[in-house]
């Protein structure tokens, strides 16, 4: 149980990465020119938002941790704002399946038999750490996340550079110039000094969608005194805007 709980949590905390991975325009240099206005940044951002319903994916997925290194293939679910479902496998067999929502999630790893239905509060108090749904949903879908309106804007690395800072957090994004599609996202909460990075790439056309969907994934923690992990997620098939059962039981 504890490597399904540790996916679980390698992307609903806030951590920190370095790594970087070219993006859908690596390469261009016709970029465009001029100043940079915050707002219309914003707005092409959400214009260019993965917003499908529903996703239904298979993805290589490999957890590395202090404690524990585990790969397999992953079925992913989602209803978007209802739903997260997945279900992971090695070598053809089942060994968990967690069903996530809003308000609760619910974890079984068929291996040990142990079972786990709890509110999402309980992962906040367990390991005080935020537990967001709308995060880890963003995620998957590969959007920004944590965008507000008193940000920085400038160019870095043939990029959109995105910083802002208040209390609580810290934020550091690249956006592709060209599609507005995030290439690197870093959270940083201040008074745990601990930080989330997610890095997107292998961006492609994908049936369903009208924008590049990045099939390559990076989630990597640093959770200060809870140690680092890192998960990949490489989506090998995916299928936009077609509903999908979510079963889940025990048995």
């Amino acid at each position: 149980m504890r490597s399904t709980l540790l996916a679980l949590l390698a992307v609903l905390l806030l951590a920190n990465c370095n790594r970087k991975v070219a993006g859908p325009s690596a390469g261009n240099t016709d970029l465009p020119t001029g100043k940079l206005r915050l707002a219309q940044v914003l707005r092409s951002i959400d214009d260019n938002r993965t917003t499908a319903e529903w996703l239904d994916a298979k993805a290589k997925v490999d957890l590395d941790s202090e404690k524990l290194s585990i790969g397999g293939t992953a079925y992913i679910r989602i209803h978007r704002d209802e739903a997260i479902w997945m279900s992971v496998k090695k070598f053809g067999f089942e060994g968990a399946r967690a069903l996530i929502r809003p308000d609760s999630f619910f974890l079984y790893n068929r291996l040990e038999n142990e079972y786990i239905a709890e509110p999402l509060s309980y992962i906040e108090k367990k390991y005080k750490i935020p537990a967001r749904f709308d995060l880890l949903q963003e995620i998957f879908f590969g959007n920004a996340v944590f965008l507000t309106e008193d940000l920085e804007v400038d160019r870095a690395d043939n990029a959109i550079r995105l910083t802002g800072r208040n209390r609580e957090f810290a934020t550091d994004y690249r956006i592709d110039p060209l599609t507005y599609r995030p290439l690197t996202m870093e959270l940083r909460e201040l008074a745990q000094d601990r930080t989330l990075t997610v890095t997107n790439g292998d961006y492609a056309a994908a049936d369903g969608l009208r924008q590049t969907f990045p099939r390559s994934r990076t989630v990597v923690i640093n959770g200060g005194s809870e140690g680092t992990a890192g998960m990949q997620i490489d989506f090998t098939d995916l299928e936009f805007g077609k509903a999908v059962a979510m079963p889940f039981s025990t048995k």
